[in-house]
């Protein structure tokens, strides 16, 4: 058995190659997790903004019927009332309900809804 040493190193991949090997895996398995992470905050986003949608009119129809009552919120999210005596003319003075939504993770800005109101 006459086998040169330069024979058996030559079967399987170097050091070098190995290295190689395992920092393209990694930049592909970063890539791939930059890449889900972004699609997972944009569907957050249009989640919440579907949510703000569908909760602008319920707010709005919510303070017309009951001015005195605060708003529910959907669980999570935080609605601020305030109510302000306005004058707007010489005489006239009108009650501006000014209602603050703050969502919750930060998906989208938060936002504010004014209503003009019938008092006094």
């Amino acid at each position: 058995m006459n086998t040169s040493l330069s024979a058996i190193t030559r079967r399987g991949f170097t050091l070098i190659e190995v290295l190689m090997a395992l920092g393209i895996c990694a930049l592909l398995a970063a890539a791939t997790a930059a890449a889900i992470s972004f699609a997972a905050r944009a569907e957050r986003m249009a989640i919440r903004s579907g949510e703000a949608a569908l909760l602008l009119p319920s707010l709005y129809a919510a303070q017309r019927l009951h001015p005195d009552d605060p708003p529910v919120s959907p669980r999570g999210w935080r609605v601020e009332h305030d109510t302000r005596i306005v004058e707007l003319a010489d005489d006239l003075f009108q009650e501006w309900h000014t209602l603050s939504v703050t969502v919750p993770g930060h998906e989208i800005p938060p936002f504010t809804l004014h209503i003009l109101g019938d008092a006094p």
